[in-house]
């Protein structure tokens, strides 16, 4: 997973997002993620915004929307990097980051408060600590 910023980009046809850096980096937005985010046409998008993103392997299709296979039968994929989850602000995937790192170290703190107040040895402590994770 990496973060991106984005600065420019539009709706496609059927109504993703390809979203780009300053850098050219084109990232896949999913109509949901934009439409979460209040925004329903390109004119409605406010730049820069923020997404995590990593690379996904995509199925090729048909006209007919079935998977394009090679000659042995196996689906024809390509990468494509993909949005995750977007923000409108650097504030909010800061945020984001930071709830998701701190929530391992309240839950390790809550083990030990609540396995301290049970009368647990250090060690069972550690060893429950572990399994949590």
């Amino acid at each position: 997973m990496k973060n991106y910023v984005i600065n420019n980009g539009a709706f496609t046809a059927n109504g993703n997002f390809s979203g780009y850096t300053a850098l050219g980096v084109r990232v896949h937005l999913h109509k949901r993620q934009m439409s979460a985010l209040g925004w329903e046409q390109t004119a409605d998008v406010t730049f820069p915004f923020f997404c995590i993103a990593e690379e996904k392997q995509i199925g090729a299709l048909n006209a007919d929307g079935s998977t394009v296979v090679d000659v042995n039968g196996v689906a024809i994929t390509s990468p494509r990097l993909t949005a995750l989850s977007a923000f409108k602000t650097k504030n909010e995937i800061t945020q984001a980051h930071a709830d998701s790192a701190l929530l391992d170290v309240e839950i390790a703190q809550a083990i030990q408060t609540q396995a301290t107040s049970a009368g647990l040895s250090d060690k069972a402590i550690a060893t429950l600590a572990n399994a949590s994770f």
